[in-house]
């Protein structure tokens, strides 16, 4: 067991200016990042945010990640295809039809999607059916006293989410003190009266994906990184990495790395700050949570895998009932089974990004996952 750490008198107060609502919980979030990593870089953030909500408005349309990768799907089996106003596209083949947009496919219904959603839900399932899932609890967010609890009771770290899908959104790894949980459950509560805190596996991040219970494609997806120079700060390599993300058009784009909790917590972890300085060549990840990472941190996985691991992805995505699936796993072994290895499942995605399964190191030998999917969808 771990004792709690009181919070300091500024974590009290943002936590009082939280429980005013919803915008007393985004102020409060903002200050706590600002106090973190200064209050330029917090000013500097929010204009380029602001900037690319407007750009996003303006531009509208489909992601052209998504629109080269069904279009190469398309050519693959001879479809015909209709770019549809909202970024929708009518593909056809055979007297057959389906309709996509970016990884919304016509295969699952919205019910089972629903289902999918639900955090709770899934992992009382998969664990009530043996599948190994992270020791978790589920909390109202205006009420810590089970969260606590649940954080001195240890093992740590937790990982604190929203019950609903987020999509990495308002997700804090690393949460060791009473302190970051406080914080990390104000990101999360942003998005959600419903909380999850759960234990933090040892191991690498998977994606496998499905299709009816065929195995399409696992991908590896390490954290996002930096490599230091010697004389830039932390906080200049994430900006010289999102200037590098923003200057290459017509990749996939992973989005901008952000400065939030779940990289400051990492640096913590590891005795650093925004401010620290690497040695040239040193390379460290910044954040743990893996949605903002990009091509050079994702691989396809062509190694051997343990037929029972995959026998407990699979069966994952079955007990759910999702035809197109993602099963998010970790593991430190994937010679061997989750119930082996201590790996656990974490997520079961109802609508799973195609686009990792192309935006990956080797891409020239990346799986072309939507060719079998969009064959299955002109059946």
């Amino acid at each position: 067991m771990t004792a709690p750490e009181p919070p300091s008198s500024v974590i009290r107060l943002m936590d009082q200016v939280g429980r005013t609502g919803s915008l007393g919980r985004q102020l409060a979030v903002g200050f706590d990042v600002a106090r973190s990593i200064g209050v330029a870089h917090a000013w500097r953030r929010f204009r380029y945010e602001a900037q690319s909500a407007r750009a996003g408005q303006a531009v509208g349309g489909v992601d052209p990640a998504y629109r080269s990768i069904w279009l190469d799907a398309a050519k693959a089996v001879d479809a015909d295809v209709v770019e549809l106003p909202s970024g929708f596209l009518e593909m056809r083949a055979n007297g057959a039809w389906t309709r996509v947009w970016r990884q919304w496919v016509m295969l699952d219904d919205a019910v089972t999607l629903r289902y999918a959603l639900q955090k709770a839900i899934v992992q009382e399932r998969l664990s009530s059916s043996g599948l190994p899932v992270p020791e978790y609890l589920e909390f109202e967010a205006s009420n810590l006293a089970p969260a606590v609890e649940f954080l001195r009771r240890g093992p740590t770290p937790c990982v604190v989410k929203p019950v609903s899908d987020s999509g990495g959104s308002g997700v804090t790894s690393g949460v060791r003190t009473t302190a970051h949980l406080l914080r990390a459950r104000l990101r999360a509560w942003r998005l959600d009266d419903r909380i999850l805190i759960e234990r933090q596996i040892a191991g690498d991040s998977y994606r496998f994906l499905f299709l009816d219970g065929v195995l399409l494609d696992v991908i590896r997806r390490r954290p996002p990184r930096v490599t230091g120079d010697g004389t830039s700060t932390i906080e200049q390599l994430i900006e010289a990495e999102n200037r590098r993300r923003s200057e290459r058009p017509g990749e996939i784009n992973f989005g901008r790395l952000r400065i939030d909790l779940d990289c400051i917590l990492t640096l913590e972890a590891a005795d650093l700050t925004v401010r620290s300085v690497l040695p040239a060549g040193s390379t460290v990840p910044v954040k743990t949570v893996v949605n903002q990472n990009t091509t050079d941190d994702n691989e396809t996985v062509r190694e051997t895998m343990a037929e029972s691991l995959v026998d407990e992805a699979r069966a994952a995505a079955e007990l759910i009932g999702v035809r197109l699936a993602g099963i998010d796993i970790v593991t430190p072994d994937l010679s061997r089974s989750l119930a082996e290895s201590g790996g656990a499942i974490l997520e079961v995605n109802g609508t799973p990004g195609l686009n990792y399964h192309y935006g990956v190191a080797d891409a020239a030998n990346a799986t072309r996952v939507a060719v079998p999917i969009l064959q299955a969808l002109l059946r």
